[in-house]
């Protein structure tokens, strides 16, 4: 019989422990990891924490903090609706409880109060190494998907620092590219609100996510804006805020988005060119031809999903979990069908 735990709700008194625990995964340090918590639980613009849930040591009332597994709130839209839908993530347990029921312990205890309240779906976009048994318990594959993969040479570095990119001309288009230090909001707003609607369960890009997302404490963001006046693209990538850009961790374009193929072309080539980062990976399951045939050119690998875990990890995912409640609106029914989803503006890193 293993250590005895327990498993408790979150309030932002247990940020601090939580904020030591997970400095193997965020490595921000305890002022970096509390404002990250802050962001990402206290300022997200559509769920609290109600639903994070932790285990400590001992009984009922509890010790140390061995785990936890946290639910942000995304906000999605189909048929003319918006949902709220729940999504796991900051998910960790202590090494000394890891061959203990604690992880499923505290997930079970998530699904219950979603349960309660009537919340239809669990969403997991991140990379657990528990999918098997997940996958036993109830869980359901709507990913992995393809991901494109651009290693540049030893010793790359960009022409210039992101902040000193001159605007070009893009190649394809003739459209002025600019680079941002910041979200230009109304530019993406702009272009967002005018992708038309197709039918498919899409995330919601408005203003409150946009700047929500860009004040993710430890991350970078990086922004190419196309047109002037009358915006006609833009491209986000991501860095993270506590790795340099020559260190380990992968550029992520997390999402593109432009009026025609041929801005959305030169946005896909101008970040590829000029981001840092030893690495540049960008999800290709929704990205259009011309985009895929400048990834071609630059010599990036589109890296397929192959069915086995191990490899497909680093890949973009979702597997999804029906809580069991009654009553799940039509619009939401058929998640767990792939064709259903546009994932467009979600890749991995960009929800983190």
């Amino acid at each position: 019989m293993g250590e005895p735990f327990s498993v408790t709700g979150c309030t932002p008194a247990d940020y601090a422990d939580i904020a030591d625990i997970q400095e193997g995964l965020l490595a921000g340090g305890r002022d970096g990891n509390l404002a990250y918590l802050k962001w990402k639980y206290g300022a997200n613009p559509y769920l609290d924490d109600r639903y994070t849930v932790l285990a400590r040591s001992g009984g009922a009332g509890g010790g140390d903090l061995i785990g936890m597994v946290g639910v942000f709130g995304s906000c999605w839209e189909a048929g003319g609706q918006r949902f709220v839908l729940p999504c796991l993530t900051d998910t960790i347990v202590a090494p000394e409880y890891r061959n203990s029921s604690a992880f499923h312990d505290m997930v079970d205890t998530v699904l219950e109060l979603l349960r309660r309240d009537g919340v239809p779906w669990l969403l997991d976009f991140g990379d657990q190494g528990t999918i098997p048994s997940m996958l036993v318990r109830g869980w359901r594959m709507v990913g992995p998907w393809a991901q494109s993969a651009l290693t540049r040479p030893e010793g790359f570095r960009p022409p210039a620092a992101w902040e000193e990119v001159p605007p070009s001309s893009g190649a394809n288009s003739g459209v002025l590219l600019r680079a941002t230090p910041g979200a230009d909001l109304d530019a993406m707003v702009a272009v967002a609100r005018g992708v038309p609607q197709d039918g498919r369960v899409r995330v919601v890009r408005d203003r409150a996510y946009f700047t929500w997302r860009a004040a993710n404490p430890l991350a970078r963001y990086y922004y190419l804006v196309a047109g002037g006046e009358e915006p006609q693209g833009y491209l986000v990538a991501h860095r993270s805020g506590v790795d340099t850009d020559e260190g380990p961790t992968p550029t992520t374009i997390v999402e593109c988005e432009a009026r025609t193929d041929e801005v959305f072309a030169d946005l896909v080539l101008a970040a590829h060119e000029r981001l840092p980062g030893r690495r540049v990976v960008m999800g290709t399951r929704d990205v259009c031809r011309a985009g895929l045939d400048v990834l071609t050119s630059l010599g990036a690998d589109i890296v397929q999903p192959t069915g086995r875990f191990t490899r497909d990890r680093p890949l973009p995912n979702l597997i999804i979990r029906d809580t069991g409640t009654a009553g799940v609106p039509a619009e939401l029914a058929g998640l767990l069908e792939p064709e259903v989803w546009d994932f467009r503006g979600v890749t991995g890193r960009g929800w983190r």
